[in-house]
């Protein structure tokens, strides 16, 4: 008599999608995108106001956070990725 193993169901290894972590990663960089550049929204207006109000003295350090915050956002943009497909268990050496 052969016996069968069984079947794993839900999101088990075998069965989970490829992209799931992914995804997961990719909703995370949206979400830090929206709050960082909500944040430089808020000192945009600071800075626009102070000019308005010749308030010279608060331009160069409500730019300088402005700027901080646009690296901030090329950086998740361009090198924040998840890692790649390939996955590697624990005790695996690098190769």
């Amino acid at each position: 008599m052969k016996l069968r193993s069984a079947k794993s169901v839900g999101f088990s290894e075998p069965n989970r999608p490829p992209s799931r972590g992914r995804r997961s990663v990719a909703q995370a960089r949206l979400a830090l995108l929206v709050m960082i550049n909500i944040a430089q929204m808020w000192v945009l207006a600071a800075a626009v106001e102070a000019g308005l109000a010749h308030e010279l003295e608060h331009l160069i350090p409500l730019s300088l956070a402005s700027a901080l915050c646009f690296v901030i956002s090329l950086t998740l943009f361009f090198w924040w990725k998840p890692a790649g497909l390939t996955k590697r268990k624990i005790n695996e050496p690098n190769s």
